[in-house]
């Protein structure tokens, strides 16, 4: 097996934090990402290897870029002072100073078009807010309505009936006066209370059978 031997590169990097803001955001960075990992408990052969991969990333990464693009490479260097600054919106201001070869897609180009799946699912939500069309009431459903207010009227009216039978009857029971006149007309009330419950009864079957209920 072959050994490879490792080659260490010293190098100085120097920042003016008071004068540029990128560099003031570098010097932070760098402070609180070395202080992380100082605190994380680590040992130190770990956090000497986590510190190497971290500068070899960092300096190979814009070694790559500065061999491909200079300009590019500067812009992006001098960026990191903006706080507020997405890769989306990084993309697009390299894009716009020509700093991207041609035909590189962009936020604002990917934009300007639909694809298929989300025109499909424009359509799909489109077709549930579409407002339900009004449903018409037919001449039986109206008929039904109207005779069904009447029925619970002829209830309503029965309901008093019976109370006041109910009532009469305990009067008779007790004997109190002015109970016999009542007993006279009983019979006669009786058969008009029934006849009425007989036939609401029959027209509540009917609207049953219609579906009302």
């Amino acid at each position: 097996m072959h050994n490879s031997r490792t080659k260490r590169v010293n190098f100085s990097l120097h920042l003016r934090p008071d004068d540029s803001q990128a560099d003031q955001r570098a010097f932070s960075e760098l402070r609180q990402w070395h202080e992380g990992l100082k605190q994380s408990g680590r040992s130190r052969e770990d956090m000497a290897m986590e510190m190497r991969g971290f500068h070899r990333h960092v300096y190979l990464a814009g070694l790559q870029l500065q061999r491909l693009s200079p300009r590019a490479c500067g812009h992006i260097a001098e960026s990191i002072g903006r706080d507020s600054l997405t890769l989306p919106e990084l993309m697009d201001e390299l894009s716009a100073g020509g700093l991207l070869p041609e035909g590189t897609p962009t936020r604002a180009a990917a934009s300007e078009h639909f694809s298929e799946q989300q025109l499909e699912q424009l359509q799909l939500l489109l077709e549930t807010v579409k407002p339900a069309p009004a449903k018409k009431t037919s001449r039986a459903e109206k008929d039904n309505a109207a005779e069904l207010a009447r029925l619970r009227e002829e209830i309503e009216k029965m309901n008093h009936l019976l109370e006041q039978q109910n009532s009469q009857l305990q009067q008779l029971r007790r004997g109190e006066p002015g109970a016999a006149p009542v007993e006279a007309s009983r019979g006669g009330s009786e058969e008009v209370v029934l006849s009425e419950v007989a036939a609401s009864a029959e027209k509540m079957k009917k609207i049953r059978q219609k579906g009302i209920f």
